[in-house]
């Protein structure tokens, strides 16, 4: 298993908590959901709720540009790609997480998950407490075009990161939200 895990938060308690597998939080394992739900969001004492790419596009929404530098052939090119998503704030909210009003919120993690059992994390304070988090974007296009199969349907991008790649998560099927011990 693969776990990416960001803030001293989330590395002091790693090992005392219990991660399930992806079997269990994608969609396609999971009987209660139809062939529509690409994602699904469980939030603390709650059953999982299922989303649709309809359900993700009727949320606030918005394109995001990811700029980089590539060197080829001893000289540097600016390749920019267009994603178009919602922030992973919004679909919490969606699902029901109020944390403005449930300060318990604040001492929460939010895991995301592919289909291949790939993990990232995030801290509360990153989501809710942090310039960086208007960057964190659950993505179901790129240049105009739905993502491919390698990528999608659905990802999750924190485009700030200064290393993008470990907190890509392709083939995203689950956001788990966690109380931590």
């Amino acid at each position: 298993m693969k776990i990416l895990v960001v803030g001293l938060q989330c590395c002091a308690l790693l090992g005392s908590m219990a991660w399930g597998g992806a079997q269990a939080d994608c969609p396609q394992n999971g009987a209660v959901f139809d062939s529509r739900t690409l994602l699904t969001v469980q939030l603390p004492a709650q059953p999982a709720q299922a989303f649709s790419l309809a359900d993700l596009m009727a949320l606030p929404g918005d394109s995001f540009n990811f700029g980089r530098s590539v060197e080829q052939a001893g000289r540097k090119e600016e390749q920019t790609t267009r994603y178009t998503g919602v922030r992973l704030r919004e679909v919490l909210a969606r699902a029901g997480l109020d944390e403005a009003r449930n300060r318990a919120a604040r001492g929460w993690v939010v895991e995301l998950i592919a289909t291949d059992n790939y993990r990232a994390v995030f801290s509360w304070g990153e989501l809710f407490n942090h310039a960086a988090s208007d960057s964190v974007v659950v993505i179901y296009a790129q240049n105009g075009q739905p993502l491919d199969t390698v990528a999608g349907p659905l990802a999750l991008r924190a485009l700030t990161d200064q290393r993008p790649g470990p907190r890509h998560v392709r083939n995203l099927c689950a956001v788990r939200v966690r109380e931590l011990p």
